[in-house]
């Protein structure tokens, strides 16, 4: 009876070992997240930027409307 409270024992402190190691992947799982959002918000900020300045640019070129004028 004691050897198998010993084993209960054992694969009890093993599975709250496995559990805090997932718990800390996941707490860096979470911060990468966070940090790959925070990084592809920005870059949608910069396509953006970069689609109006693209959309400026061709808005200055001599365009169908003149070469009919």
């Amino acid at each position: 009876m004691d050897t198998e409270f010993e084993q209960l024992e054992g694969r009890v402190g093993a599975l709250i070992a496995r559990v805090r190691e997932l718990d800390e992947q996941n707490e860096r799982m979470a911060a990468v997240l966070a940090e790959v959002l925070k990084e592809n918000a920005e870059l949608k900020f910069l396509v953006e930027e970069t689609r109006n300045r693209v959309a400026d640019l061709i808005g200055r070129l001599p365009g169908d409307a003149e070469e009919t004028a």
